[in-house]
């Protein structure tokens, strides 16, 4: 839910009045916390009760802001919709269909995170307590609001919660059209890193880093020492608790079996395998362990081990300054114009502070749910139409950090570029596996950003590329010297996976369904989340709803109908004139669709018809 912040010597006119200017200094803050004993929290129906006009409200700043009429302008060029703005709602039926889903989610008196699964229960008296009464809500304006029919369509479980602080009606707009714009992003990202999940490139380059760690630990001097207590993401996925406090004994033999079943999967490290740790690992719990183990596919199991392996270190990894993507100082202050965009120089920046944007301790995770839309990295990252979520990560340069010290130390990195590695593993992870109903996460726009944590130099030129690793071989290409191009490797992703166009949502679809089939194939026996089906919100790791091979074959076969009937009964644009030779046709005719020609809204209805007997 949107939630506004204010001191208690304003009033609310300082939240609807829309405020000035593009970006911010970098590294600083538009607006300083407010003093717990002057702060007031404004929620989004106060300013607005109607949810719908809220959402107007919205587009209407929009229209007059230069950041979000760029973002509308790119998100044209680039997919090739109408995204486009009039009277308060967006021309395309398509786009302002997605709008208004988004805005249920954002809206919503039960779409709320801080940290707990609450957020997650079907009705305002289950969460009230632990999420809205400590800021001073009213219980029954959150049941009235609840109970709105724009609301009744709104599914709860498995849902990405957000509960988002916001000083001024831009910020909002700006995020709610960042989120609209990169719509077409979610599945680019999802569609990478389901090619990213069954790559055997970054599998083998993982377990060549758990390989070091094997080695440094059986060495006669100086061997590492882990620290097995200070495990975090394995206890999820092994036995359902998140960073479960417990003792070595507990904790050891489960690292230990992890560590040494993904070396056992690949002939290359097979023979620093222990049988004896991985007989103990399978035999916990009577197997149930290990056979919950086993659903993750190869990538994301090393990627558990390496994200734990990392805070067990003997010495601690240091977040350090992040690093993001920027665009130049000139080129923003000169929004909306988008002249010349593809050649605008940009950098990457070291941040002192990991979001400039926070509400205060008051408001735990709070800071991973809202951008800082002032930010040159915000507004940059969302020029480029990224996906962006709980900002660039210290999680991510914080493992990058203990790894290079690992380096430093041990033999056996020299050659892996533990970067790009870590932070590619980590966005594979978090956007398929990761509990999003718990805390935020880092999409792989924002994550990548932190191979530039890694200062160590590489010549990752002469690695040769793998037949049929569609997103490795990108992820390579990207990062000559070891450090990720990120503007480059993202263009890239949306260049290979999109046909911009009307249809564009359709297609991504097909791709999706496309990568999935890769993935089963690469990881049989593996299972694929589908958070949006989880009800239970009580279910945890790969207990989840997953995906099964006839699932992804009815969808899959589904968009394919609907793309052939696109193909017979549209024809493509001027096809009448370019045959005839007569000039084309006013875009007012073009725009009416010829009589026994069916429109896009009779190819929905037909292909959803023909997939109910699919």
């Amino acid at each position: 839910m949107i939630l506004f912040l204010r001191s208690s010597a304003e009033a609310n006119s300082v939240i609807t009045t829309p405020a000035g200017g593009i970006v911010v200094a970098r590294a600083t803050a538009k607006y300083a916390q407010l003093a717990r004993g002057v702060r007031v929290i404004v929620p989004w129906y106060e300013l607005q009760p109607d949810p719908e006009k809220f959402g107007q409200m919205l587009l209407q700043v929009a229209a007059g802001d230069p950041v979000c009429r760029a973002l509308l302008e790119r998100a044209g060029q680039v997919w090739g919709m109408d995204f486009s703005l009039h009277a308060g709602a967006f021309r395309a039926a398509n786009v302002q269909k997605h709008y208004l889903k988004q805005l249920q989610i954002w809206l919503s008196p039960l779409s709320g995170n801080l940290g707990h699964r609450d957020a997650h229960r079907p009705t305002v008296d289950e969460q009230f307590v632990r999420m809205w009464q400590g800021y001073g809500l009213k219980k029954k304006d959150l049941d009235a609001v609840a109970a709105l029919p724009f609301f009744q369509t709104l599914k709860v479980g498995g849902r990405r919660d957000r509960i988002q602080f916001y000083r001024n009606v831009t910020e909002a707009a700006r995020a709610l059209i960042g989120e609209v714009t990169s719509w077409p992003s979610r599945n680019i990202e999802k569609i990478s890193m389901l090619y990213l999940l069954g790559s055997p490139g970054l599998a083998n380059q993982q377990r060549a880093m758990l390989a070091a760690v094997v080695r440094a630990m059986t060495q006669a001097q100086g061997p590492l020492q882990l620290d097995y207590k200070m495990w975090e993401y394995l206890p999820y996925y092994l036995r359902g608790k998140p960073g479960e406090d417990t003792d070595a004994g507990t904790a050891q033999p489960r690292v230990l079996g992890a560590i040494h079943h993904c070396l056992s999967e690949s002939p290359a490290t097979q023979a620093l395998a222990s049988a004896q740790a991985l007989a103990a690992f399978r035999a916990l719990d009577g197997g149930k362990e290990f056979n919950r183990w086993q659903l993750l596919p190869p990538v994301v199991r090393c990627q558990v081990v390496l994200s734990d392996l990392a805070r067990m270190f003997p010495w601690r990894g240091s977040n350090g300054r992040h690093q993001r993507f920027e665009f130049a100082q000139d080129r923003l202050a000169g929004l909306p114009s988008l002249a010349g965009f593809g050649a605008w120089g940009a950098t990457m920046e070291a941040h002192a502070e990991p979001t400039p944007h926070d509400p205060g301790r008051d408001f735990p995770h709070a800071a991973g749910w809202t951008r800082h839309e002032f930010c040159p990295n915000v507004v940059s990252s969302r020029l480029l139409l990224a996906p962006l979520y709980a900002g660039t990560s210290g999680h991510t340069q914080g493992r990058i950090s203990a790894w290079t010290q690992f380096a430093q130390r041990y033999q056996g990195l020299a050659a892996v570029p533990i970067g790009v590695v870590i932070s590619v593993g980590y966005s594979v992870l978090w956007r398929l596996y990761y509990d999003k109903r718990t805390t935020s996460f880092h999409t792989l726009f924002e994550a990548i950003q932190g191979s530039h944590a890694d200062a160590t130099v590489r010549d990752l030129r002469a690695v040769a590329p793998i037949d049929g690793d569609i997103l490795w071989n990108i992820v390579l290409a990207s990062a000559p010297t070891g450090k990720i191009d990120v503007r480059g490797f993202w263009n890239t992703c949306v260049n290979s996976f999109t046909s911009p166009g009307p249809f564009l949502p359709r297609q991504l679809k097909i791709e999706l369904s496309k990568a999935r089939t890769f993935v089963t194939k690469a990881c049989p026996g593996s299972v694929i989340p589908r958070w949006s089906r989880t009800e239970n919100a009580d279910a945890t790791g790969s207990a989840v709803a997953v995906w099964d091979d006839n699932q992804n074959l009815d969808a899959f076969r589904e968009e394919e109908v609907w793309k052939f009937l696109v193909e017979t009964f549209m024809p493509p644009p001027d096809a009448s004139s370019s045959s005839s030779g007569l000039p084309a046709a006013s875009s007012a005719a073009a725009a009416t669709p010829s009589p026994g020609k069916p429109t896009m809204s009779d190819l929905d209805k037909i292909a959803g018809l023909i997939g109910d007997y699919l």
